[in-house]
């Protein structure tokens, strides 16, 4: 694994400089303030090899006949478009919390975000992530591994059932490569039987499961092989981008997955604040974390971290 640090001025400076250095296979660890400038970490499974002769002219090696250039002039104007991030401008989830509902949350409202707190999530061996379509789980699973090999020095691995979307299958086996965690295809009975004493090395294994509901019932079986065993933790990722409707159907259909609790993804989507507590009142689960973006490991926060800042307001 090779890593880097880089100091620009915006995140297309930082993505330039990332895929000039480290190849279009590296992925933003982290980024954050420095003074006025961005910080950002960023790894590669190699360092990108200039010695190929593809690097030395990219638009000659990539674009050689004009149906390669179709959509290149309106993928330049978007990109043309896009802002720098302002990170100054950017609070942590807690404190946008704190400034935007303090003037709208009553007692009840706490009493309801009290009894939706989970403070013991990731304890167990088996942590199965589950979701719908686009509720990030691949992200989330991405920042639950870094918590628990980073701040809690924990050896992990990530085991996947999902080789139906080989776009998700392949982004979580990148980063798993980046990050040095073991990564288990599953496709049948015998994979779980044979990765098992693998298995007994770590001290957490994530596992990762299909969005689609028809392809995560034909593998059924084989996440509940996983989500009834006495050590299993099974955690359910809601999506605050989506309808109630849609949200209430999902909450349906999991149930029968034993969820121990909830990850709400997509905060900085969320259009209302009453959308955040309609959706807490929905839920029949504790919500453990909150997710505020695509960075790893920095865009997850303690759901109790949020409601001690909200304790705090005055009624």
């Amino acid at each position: 694994m090779y890593m880097k640090k880089f100091i620009v001025e915006s995140i297309q400076e930082g993505w330039k400089k990332i895929n000039d250095e480290l190849g279009e296979n590296a992925i933003i660890i982290n980024i954050s303030q420095s003074e006025d400038k961005l910080e950002i970490i960023a790894a590669s499974p190699n360092k990108k090899d200039f010695s190929d002769d593809k690097f030395k002219n990219p638009i000659e090696a990539n674009f050689k006949t004009e149906k390669d250039f179709e959509g290149l002039e309106s993928l330049l104007n978007f990109l043309i478009k896009l802002k720098p991030l302002d990170l100054k401008k950017k609070e942590f989830i807690s404190d946008y919390i704190y400034a935007n509902f303090s003037n709208y949350i009553n007692s009840n409202d706490k009493e309801l975000l009290n009894s939706k707190v989970e403070e013991n999530s990731l304890a167990k061996k088996f942590i199965t992530v589950l979701g719908g379509i686009a509720t990030g789980k691949t992200t989330t699973i991405a920042k639950l591994a870094s918590i628990l090999k980073f701040s809690r020095n924990k050896k992990i691995a990530i085991a996947s059932f999902d080789f139906f979307k080989i776009s998700g299958f392949d982004s979580l086996k990148k980063f798993a490569e980046i990050m040095q965690i073991p990564f288990f295809p599953i496709k049948n009975e015998k994979d779980i039987i044979s990765y098992k004493d693998s298995f007994e090395d770590y001290d957490h294994i994530i596992f990762d499961t299909p969005g689609n509901l028809k392809e995560l019932k034909d593998i059924e079986k084989f996440v509940n092989y996983v989500a009834y065993t006495n050590n299993s933790e099974n955690i359910l990722t809601i999506s605050l981008d989506k309808k109630e409707s849609i949200i209430k159907k999902e909450l349906e259909y999991f149930a029968k997955f034993n969820i121990s609790h909830v990850i709400l993804t997509k905060f900085d989507e969320l259009s209302t604040e009453e959308e955040l507590f309609i959706t807490l009142s929905n839920i029949p689960y504790k919500v453990s974390y909150i997710t505020n973006g695509l960075n790893v490991p920095t865009d997850i926060f303690e759901f109790k971290e949020i409601f001690e800042k909200l304790e705090a307001v005055k009624l």
